[in-house]
């Protein structure tokens, strides 16, 4: 049977059951706004395919092709065609099946329509709550869609390290916190810098610091050090500190001018 049309004569719905009914197998092309398509068996949809600006989307399970069929079922332009089959050849499922998860998920999007959520500018999770929730499994997996692997550092750097300690010990608390594996340090700055390029940022400050010239290293202040040995904190009769470093310790001017002064403080009592 070869069937080709308008999607403004037939609708995706009306596409579905003529297949089932005359227990097709072949593939059903949906080229309009969006691009599409949807395979079957002895009339069961075994599958389907949506093309986007990232590629094509395969639905192979049940729910991946009732969200395709949700997106096609919007289009009323475009034209349509039933050629041989290219997807799968498994048993499949009945169209009323798959429409029924098609007309759930309609459901939500007018109580998410409803709620001012679907055009709004910006969604973020509320801050506080007013009774206890209980989240289901599937519920908290649709959360976690949304977040990103974050640090110790990462908080600190926005709420302060008292406010990270609290965010930490509480989704610790809750058992709601994994550890991650962490990555070579190489690798992650070669991401980071790949990332910023990719952003047109200026990556200047990735670029490798200059070793000092032997000229540099010879005009430094001299500190007196004790060679081969760990720093020793050593405590004098009246209670004063000295600390004694390895030859391998550098002393900034400033560190060295600092010394300078507390010695003079010393010598003056």
């Amino acid at each position: 049977m070869h069937l080709s049309g308008q999607l403004s004569d037939w609708s995706i719905n009306d596409l579905l059951q003529i297949m089932q009914v005359t227990k097709k197998t072949g593939s059903l092309d949906i080229d309009g706004e969006r691009r599409g398509r949807i395979h079957f068996n002895d009339g069961k949809v075994t599958g389907a395919e949506l093309t986007g600006a990232n590629g094509i989307y395969k639905g192979s399970d049940r729910a991946g092709v009732a969200d395709i069929l949700y997106v096609l079922s919007t289009l009323n332009e475009g034209d349509f065609a039933v050629g041989e089959t290219d997807g799968p050849s498994g048993p499949g499922w009945g169209v009323e099946d798959v429409l029924t998860d098609v007309e759930a998920l309609e459901s939500l999007e007018t109580e998410v329509i409803d709620a001012g959520l679907f055009e709004a500018s910006g969604v973020r999770f509320a801050q506080s709550i007013d009774t206890a929730i209980t989240i289901e499994p599937e519920d908290w997996a649709a959360l976690m869609s949304l977040m990103s692997p974050f640090n110790f550092g990462h908080l600190e750097s926005t709420m302060g390290r008292g406010g990270a300690v609290r965010v930490l010990h509480t989704l610790h608390r809750l058992g709601v916190a994994e550890t991650l594996e962490g990555e070579d340090e190489s690798e992650w700055l070669d991401r980071l810098a790949g990332d910023i390029a990719s952003d047109g940022h200026d990556s200047s400050w990735l670029e490798q610091v200059s070793t000092p010239s032997d000229e540099d290293v010879e005009a430094a202040p001299a500190v007196q050090a004790v060679p081969d040995s760990p720093i020793d904190i050593e405590e004098s009769h009246d209670g004063l500190r000295g600390v004694a470093a390895p030859a391998s310790t550098t002393l900034t001017d400033g560190v060295y001018d600092e010394i300078r002064r507390l010695r003079s403080k010393v010598s003056d009592k």
